[in-house]
Parts: C-alpha cells; sequence; structure tokens
C-alpha cells in the first residue's frame, strides 16, 4: 500500500501513532466532504512500545501508511471503538484502551517480534489489521457489517484479501496468535504449504512467548493424535508433508499430527534449521521430505518412529 497525503487534522498524531498509543473512540475521522495462549501481555504502558525496526529485505510499513488505512475503517465504526498503532499493525476493538494496548502488545507486536527473531526474515510490507471483538454478538455483529462474513468460527479468522485478523477476543489469545502467523508467514515464506503453515500456527496456539523465540506447549489437539495413533489411523508422516489434501476428510487429524510434527522439531532444538532450509528449497523436488532427512540426518520412516514414540509420552490436561 502506497501512502497518500493526510488531512491536516490528522498530521499532529503521527508521532503519537508511531509509539503505539491507544486512541479512544474519538480518533480524528477524516473531514467529512476455545483456545487460550500463555503469552502474557505485558504490563508497560502502551506509550513505551516502539514499532520494531524493518529489516533490509523489505520496505518499512511507516506510520503514515497505519494512520491512513486507520481512517477509512474508523469511519465505518462507533465511537465504542479504540484504536492503536504499532506498524505494521493497527488493532482496533470495542476495549477500553488499557485493555486494547495490553492485547496489542502481548498477543501481536510482542509474538511477531519473536516470530521474526526466530524464522522469518521478510516482514510485511503492508498494514495488517487486527479487530478484537469483546464478545461472541459484536463480533458476529460485525464480521457481517464489515464484509458481509455470516458463517463465522466461533473463535475468529483472518481474511488474507483484506489482510485483516477478525477475532472474538472473549475465548482467549490463542487463535489471534495462529492467525498472526499466517498474516505474517506469507510475506517471507509465500509458497509454504499448508502442512507447515498450519502446524506452525497451531503451535502458537497454546505456547509461551519471550523476547526471542515462541515455545509450543500441549494442548486441546493432543488427545485426537493420541487416539488417531492407538487405532492405527494416523497417516504415514511421508504421506502428510507430501500429499496436498490437508483440508480433506482427514483435516482434524491433520491439524493435530502438523502441529505435533513442529513442536517435535521445536523439542529436538531443529526447527528454525528446518525453517530456513525448507523455505531454501521449497520448489525443489519432494523439498519437504529432504528438508526433514536434513535436518534430523535421518530416513523420515525413522525420524517418524521416534516422533511417535516422543508423542505417546506427552499429557495434556484439559482446564
Amino acid at each position: 500500500m502506497n501512502s497518500r497525503p493526510l488531512p491536516l487534522i490528522l498530521a499532529p498524531v503521527l508521532g503519537l501513532l508511531a509509539g503505539g498509543i491507544v486512541l479512544r473512540g474519538s480518533v480524528p475521522h477524516a473531514p467529512a466532504s476455545r483456545r487460550t495462549s500463555t503469552s502474557a501481555p505485558s504490563s508497560r504502558s502502551a506509550a513505551s512500545t516502539r514499532p520494531a525496526s524493518a529489516p533490509a529485505s523489505g520496505p518499512a510499513v511507516s506510520a503514515a501508511m497505519c494512520l491512513t488505512e486507520t481512517v477509512g475503517l474508523r469511519a465505518k465504526l462507533t465511537d465504542a471503538f479504540n484504536v492503536t498503532v504499532h506498524p505494521p499493525f493497527i488493532v482496533i476493538g470495542n476495549l477500553p484502551p488499557d485493555k486494547l494496548g495490553r492485547y496489542a502488545r502481548g498477543s501481536v507486536v510482542r509474538p511477531a517480534k519473536a516470530m521474526w527473531a526466530s524464522y522469518f526474515r521478510r516482514r510485511p510490507d503492508k498494514v495488517i489489521t487486527v479487530l478484537l471483538f469483546a464478545d461472541q454478538r459484536t463480533y458476529r455483529l460485525w464480521a457481517d457489517k464489515l464484509y458481509g462474513d455470516r458463517a463465522v468460527p466461533h473463535f475468529g479468522y483472518y481474511k488474507p484479501g483484506k489482510r485483516t485478523l477478525v477475532m472474538n477476543i472473549a475465548t482467549g489469545t490463542g487463535t489471534l496468535v495462529h492467525e498472526l502467523t499466517h498474516a505474517l508467514i506469507v510475506y517471507d515464506f509465500p509458497t509454504v504449504p499448508a502442512w507447515f503453515n498450519e502446524g506452525l500456527a497451531s503451535l502458537h496456539e497454546q505456547c509461551v512467548v519471550g523476547e526471542r523465540k515462541i515455545t509450543g506447549l500441549t494442548n486441546w489437539r493432543l488427545p485426537e493424535l493420541q487416539d488417531a495413533i492407538r487405532a492405527g489411523k494416523l497417516r504415514p508422516l511421508r504421506e502428510l508433508v507430501t500429499k496436498r489434501d490437508f483440508y480433506g476428510g482427514m483435516q482434524g487429524i491433520n491439524y493435530a499430527q502438523a502441529r505435533y510434527f513442529v513442536m517435535y522439531m521445536q523439542h529436538r532444538g531443529v526447527l528454525g534449521e528446518f525453517y530456513a532450509h525448507f523455505r531454501g528449497r521449497r520448489d525443489a523436488k519432494k523439498a519437504d521430505v529432504n528438508a526433514v532427512e536434513h535436518v534430523f540426518a535421518r530416513k523420515i520412516d525413522e525420524v517418524e518412529a521416534d516422533f511417535i514414540r516422543w508423542v505417546k509420552t506427552l499429557r495434556f490436561d484439559s482446564p
């Protein structure tokens, strides 16, 4: 998105927006012509947060670009909505300013920085919008009003064409970080296959977010995976990573298997290496299998056997 001249009335707030200031419902308008993440929101004030510097590999998203997009969306909403800007993100929600700011810093900015440090070399060159709704009613109401979306998922979803995350934040932040992963990986690895895209995103549904890394924890997908192993219904790992039918009839088990295989790579300390190698050789024949065998220095069938043994030792105690 290219920056365009802003109305003069907005110019004085650019510096504040760049620092992540939460603006209340009176943000200036253009002239009239079941998932929970363990990432803890930061307790710092909004003013103390600064946007991360963009890498040399891509253009930065400026505060002016964010504000331009904010004005257009803000005009469609009521004064119940507050806004906070942390380039490349604008976060808008019908939440109190301090709560919105905590979500923005703890469940958007912080995990994004950790993903950039751990995996993604290229950052977004366009604004990403995050809409946080306080409850199921307003989530469904505004998904319909803004985008005509009526059959929406319970937790939230990502609209790639709009570069927008639409979230029922009352259900927790796990889906937010999951969908954020999708929104960021596309800039760094546009040809990422579904199994790894969903595996990495699902890993972040239940996680601890540090300054430079995200550590996935066991979550509600584990029992389904372990049941499939016991029943002999789990597809071979080679098939999971080479077939392009992730969203087919085995979708639920595919999500669980992909998530825990990515978590297994994390456990073995090779996830970052796998991502870098895989991204660089994605278009090569048998890239998926070769990348697995490269980082483990073993045949994929041997890797799979150890992966299954490891999965059987895991536990998840549902809250």
